[in-house]
């Protein structure tokens, strides 16, 4: 199966996380857009049998943070002493909530991954980090991200104002710039990389998620072959880059639980019927887990939406195999 990695340079502010799930349904309306209805109902009834695995959009060469088996010998390690001991505890707290880690990392370590040598790759980092920003002339800060609270207010239908206590609300966005406004999107099916590519083309030109009128969501994509480094491996333990559902052949998993709240877009965004789906309970990306066959892993869901049954969600798990140690 092709694997490939889409870069994406953003143009403007995400008002909505890039998420598998969500990529995966704006790419089916591009496809509805370019061939017709006719053309995606054929493309989702033969991912079945031929799935497309997405990942969420992770900063430019960089993986999720693996959950692996938390490491219980919490002892000095010899000649280290209390004081110091008592501060590397301080650190791995902090280190614990990183939520990614550079590709050449996860490489250097999938061998024999623990807790204890992804945690001393960390501390590296953070010390080298640390002696750059001590020798490096001190200048201004400025961030390559921000996250943006926008206010808003309700409108009442009936009479076109805003109600005079209670309407207010806050929803945010996100500004990247400059190495930050480069995200990595990972992708595994049998489809040609020209059609991946003009599939993308038309998500970036048309916007990403809510506020794409108003120039959100606005990327250039760029889809090439993926590190051929990345799945060459026989591991015993895979690592997800997706929001996801556990299936059967996903033994011994650990995982975090994302609630996903979805909507309808394009032509089904309004009209009649609510453009609100069901909730979906999906696992987080970095979930890990032993694989009990050769897969796909999760799965394309069906009945996401009460009143449109041919709606699917894109469940699968774009996974990469590692060695638990």
């Amino acid at each position: 199966m092709p694997a490939y990695r889409i870069r994406l340079r953003l143009r403007g502010p995400l008002a909505t996380p890039l998420h598998s799930g969500t990529l995966f349904g704006h790419l089916c309306w591009a496809k509805r857009l370019h061939e017709g209805d006719a053309a995606l109902t054929a493309w989702l009834a033969a991912l079945l049998e031929s799935p497309l695995l997405l990942s969420d959009a992770l900063p430019r060469d960089h993986l999720p943070r693996p959950l692996l088996q938390p490491d219980d010998r919490l002892e000095p390690a010899a000649g280290e002493s209390r004081q110091d001991f008592l501060q590397r505890l301080q650190q791995d707290k902090k280190l614990r909530k990183a939520v990614f880690i550079p590709v050449a990392d996860f490489l250097d370590l999938r061998t024999g991954l623990c807790e204890t040598s992804l945690l001393a790759r960390l501390r590296q980092r953070a010390a080298e980090q640390e002696r750059t920003e001590h020798t490096q002339p001190r200048r201004q800060f400025h961030p390559l991200s921000l996250a943006v609270r926008q206010a808003h207010n309700t409108i009442d239908r009936l009479t076109g104002t805003t109600p005079e206590t209670g309407g207010l609300y806050f929803m945010e966005e996100e500004w990247r710039w400059g190495t930050a406004a480069e995200l990595d999107v990972y992708a595994a099916g049998e489809i040609p990389s020209e059609e991946l590519q003009t599939l993308f083309d038309a998500v970036g030109e048309f916007g990403f998620g809510r506020d794409a009128n108003l120039g959100r969501g606005r990327f250039v994509a760029n889809v090439e072959a993926a590190d051929p480094r990345l799945s060459d491996h026989d591991g015993n333990r895979l690592l997800s880059l997706s929001h996801g559902v556990l299936t059967p052949n996903m033994a011994a998993p650990f995982y975090k639980l994302h609630t996903h709240y979805g909507k309808l877009g394009g032509l089904y965004a309004g009209g009649e019927r609510s453009p609100f789906k069901h909730p979906l309970l999906l696992t987080r990306p970095g979930a890990t887990f032993s694989p009990a066959d050769a897969g796909p892993f999760g799965t394309l869901l069906a009945g996401t939406h009460p009143h449109h049954p041919e709606i699917r969600q894109n469940a699968w798990h774009f996974s990469l195999p590692f060695t638990a140690a």
